[in-house]
């Protein structure tokens, strides 16, 4: 086990264990003697994921909302090119003001 670098044999402690038996590692590391005296309840164990094949079971729909008819009725009216604001006219009303 002191040579061995699998991830999936054994957790960390057990692994970092074996290694301080063995003598590679020389000093403990910080966490060791917290996570010997309180292990969790549940030992973490190394699972590869399961391959999933087939098709997804529910379609995903597409997201509409009611401003996205506005937005396409302004772009239709009022096309998507913006023009120049001119500040010496008056009465110059921009292309939101128009679509009010």
């Amino acid at each position: 086990m002191a040579g061995s670098r699998l991830e999936t044999v054994g957790s960390v402690f057990s692994r970092t264990r074996d290694l301080m038996r063995a003598g590679v590692l020389k000093e403990k590391p910080l966490w060791y003697d917290i996570y010997k005296a309180f292990p969790p309840l549940r030992e973490p164990v190394f699972r590869r994921p399961r391959l999933r094949y087939g098709k997804a079971k529910a379609d995903i729909q597409d997201i509409f909302y009611q401003e996205d008819q506005i937005r396409a009725k302004f772009f239709a009216t009022y096309g998507s090119g913006q023009k120049a604001f001119d500040l010496f006219n008056p009465n110059f009303k921009s292309t939101c003001q128009r679509s009010a």
